[in-house]
């Protein structure tokens, strides 16, 4: 079997909306932990997840910059995408990851002297049904388009 294509985080595009911010972001990860209330029994694989969209950044004053527009959209929802392999259109082997984040959390203002100032927070994506048999497959409120 020949090895897999590898993707390194270089090129991503990570989209909240229809606005890119890939230049504001140096981290962006989704981690799929268990949902709160959740019980699982014997015979299942998991009862209920929640993702969790970690982003890392540089702090802007820049009303465009997405440390302020963290600031400025608190407590709403908006949909996200990312293309890890930055390709517009998603494939069978270039997929996109998408969903709707919840603006939860307040990105921290810390500053240290002489440092070029960053940020990190970690949102909630909005749940929804673990549907992996769907076209294209939801897997608790993160779709994974393979095709437009």
């Amino acid at each position: 079997m020949p090895s897999s294509t590898r993707i390194k985080a270089t090129n991503i595009s990570f989209k909240i909306g229809t606005t890119e911010y890939s230049c504001d972001a140096n981290l962006v990860e989704l981690t799929l932990n268990d949902a709160p209330g959740g019980v699982q029994v014997f015979c299942d694989v998991r009862p209920d997840g929640e993702w969790k969209l970690q982003l890392d950044g540089i702090t802007s004053g820049d009303a465009a910059s997405l440390y302020r527009i963290l600031w400025a959209n608190f407590g709403t929802e908006v949909a996200f995408t990312i293309a890890p392999q930055g390709n517009v259109t998603p494939s069978t082997t270039q997929p996109h990851y998408t969903g709707t984040v919840v603006f939860d959390q307040l990105p921290p203002l810390s500053l240290n002297s002489g440092d070029i100032v960053k940020f990190s927070v970690t949102l909630t994506v909005k749940n929804a049904v673990h549907t992996p048999s769907a076209t294209p497959p939801v897997y608790y409120g993160v779709t994974l388009k393979t095709a437009v």
